[in-house]
């Protein structure tokens, strides 16, 4: 049975993937409260009220959400970044989801990230037979999986339930898209890495799947105490992605696929990510970072059948 509605805080309700989650729960007739770090989002959702707040501050945060009083958290603000202090991703991305997870009275819904699984060549996998994998040493993989466990030892089962999205796009995305369309502007090429040479599987999550699930996972019990793993049914290649984002966003220009080994990647990532981590910045100067270069070369091939509103809304990057 579906709980009756009730009063959901939303955290980084003034990103992307936050804000579609605000409005999936408006839409439901929740009492919706947005937590936003400095100011409302140009397009505001349509939310009873929005809060400022800092995820790193814990002791403010935890008076503002006891003064609020939730029935449901869904924790969406998150450092989400290549690269970036370490002790910076702690804060945002570990210690928020220590301070607020017991705050939530029915649950709390956590977005994670399907690079807990680790970034190498799948071949198809469910994901129910994978374990977490922190193979990069990537602080963001690597507190995504430390707020995981940290629910499981510390919250019953009933109270939690983690949401694990692939590479996140659809409408509003000013992330991926941006960073595409950043590096297309200024190169006639589409370059690859590696043996796969583009035809590799990039996942993509479209986002009101995204915002799905963590509503399915505030009102149901089907994830209870574990998580889910959004991605698109779609199977769609690295090659593909670019060229239908190319299309869409540059319909004048012809890009040529050009393949470079690895190991070329790997030196022009590494310098990358050792630039921006030296300069203490949360953005590489240049892509790839070297963790954008594993994931955009791997073969990230698996499924996750515990969710199957697989094709609700249609899984292409072309809207």
């Amino acid at each position: 049975m579906t709980p009756p509605a009730g009063h959901v805080l939303v955290t980084g309700a003034g990103g992307f993937i936050g804000g579609h989650v605000a409005r999936r729960f408006a839409a439901e007739g929740w009492r919706v409260t947005g937590l936003v770090h400095r100011r409302k989002p140009a397009d505001p959702a349509p939310v009873a009220d929005y809060v400022t707040g800092d995820i790193s501050d814990a002791v403010s945060l935890r008076k503002l959400v006891e003064s609020l009083a939730p029935d449901v958290i869904v924790h969406a603000a998150a450092l989400a970044s290549d690269v970036g202090p370490d002790k910076l991703f702690r804060r945002l991305n570990y210690e928020s989801v220590v301070t607020l997870a017991p705050l939530a009275r029915r649950k709390f819904v956590f977005i994670s990230t399907a690079d807990v699984y680790g970034i190498r060549d799948f071949s198809g996998e469910d994901v129910s037979t994978l374990s977490f994998d922190d193979n990069l040493r990537n602080p963001y993989p690597r507190y995504k999986i430390k707020s995981e466990l940290w629910l499981k030892a510390n919250l019953p089962p009933e109270r939690f339930a983690c949401i694990r999205p692939a590479a996140v796009w659809g409408p509003g995305d000013e992330t991926l898209e941006r960073r595409v369309a950043d590096f297309l502007r200024n190169s006639p090429f589409i370059f690859h890495f590696g043996k796969w040479r583009g035809r590799n599987r990039w996942p993509l999550a479209d986002v009101r799947r995204v915002a799905e699930a963590a509503w399915l996972a505030a009102t149901t019990s089907r994830w209870d105490g574990d998580g889910v793993t959004v991605i698109d049914s779609r199977r769609i290649t690295a090659d593909e992605f670019y060229r239908e984002t190319a299309a869409r966003l540059f319909p004048e220009r012809k890009f040529r696929s050009v393949c470079l080994p690895m190991w070329l990647g790997a030196c022009i990532g590494r310098l990358s990510s050792a630039m921006a981590n030296m300069l203490g910045r949360t953005h590489v100067l240049f892509d790839p970072s070297y963790y954008a270069l594993r994931t955009v070369s791997s073969n990230l091939d698996f499924t996750d059948a515990s969710f199957p509103d697989a094709d609700k809304p249609a899984a292409s990057p072309i809207r």
